[in-house]
């Protein structure tokens, strides 16, 4: 296997690591393709679910060592969405280890190089992805997307400074993480398979009717879906919009 690498470098440090590795000629896999940020906390989950999409094997966030962001916690910001991202990941057996974020400084090239061969290694030894990855990275892209964990993400340094618990806080991500994913797992059936009751998709999901029923609850008040009847076993019957 020959995997499809994104690295996704910060403008004040990796970028000129990757740059100082190749003028210093470290040898380095080439199927990893860099893409140049302004930040390493500019990187959108979204997006990193969007290169997936689009075929990558394994994405790499490289930003400044801790204490050292141009952007004072924007690695800190990167650190905690990747984390968030290998938990789904490997909550859906889709290969956390597709994800990995390293600090890299503008005169560390040969880590660069070493980090970069090393992380392409590890992705060729996971594989491809299964045939139905897609859709579960799609759900999840509308996860990232959705208002709920976008503004839970957004609150976390301003929370996290005025002395919220770490550990907590990171557990309640990974609560709404959850939830969201959930929804949209639902909602991605009933736009597959048309209309369905809260039962059928609680079976095909395998979760409970109590949280499918929230879930559609949510996804009605959103205007994603709407009731259409009632079914012979006494369960709405749900179609999306």
């Amino acid at each position: 296997m020959f995997p499809k690498i994104i690295t996704f470098c910060c403008n004040w440090c990796a970028y000129p690591g990757a740059d100082l590795a190749g003028i210093s000629h470290f040898k380095y896999p080439v199927n990893a393709r860099i893409v140049r940020v302004m930040c390493s906390g500019r990187v959108d989950p979204g997006l990193v679910l969007e290169a997936f999409i689009s075929g990558a094997d394994g994405v790499m966030v490289m930003g400044c060592h801790p204490g050292e962001c141009h952007y004072e916690h924007g690695n800190f910001e990167a650190e905690r969405r990747i984390k968030l991202l290998q938990y789904l990941f490997n909550k859906y057996e889709l290969g956390a280890e597709r994800l990995r974020v390293e600090w890299i400084a503008a005169s560390e090239g040969r880590k660069f190089a070493e980090v970069t061969a090393d992380f392409v290694e590890t992705v060729r030894k996971i594989g491809s992805f299964q045939e139905k990855a897609k859709e579960v990275l799609e759900a999840m892209q509308d996860t990232f997307y959705g208002e709920r964990l976008r503004l839970a993400l957004g609150a976390a340094n301003r929370a996290l400074s005025s002395g919220a618990d770490g550990e907590k806080y990171e557990e309640t991500l990974k609560i709404i993480a959850e939830e969201e994913m959930n929804k949209y797992r639902m909602l991605q059936t009933l736009r597959k398979e048309g209309e369905l009751c809260v039962r059928v998709v609680a079976e095909k999901l395998g979760l409970s009717l109590r949280e499918t029923f929230d879930c559609f609850l949510d996804l009605k008040q959103e205007g994603l879906i709407e009731e259409v009847k009632m079914g012979e076993d006494r369960y709405v019957v749900y179609k999306p919009l």
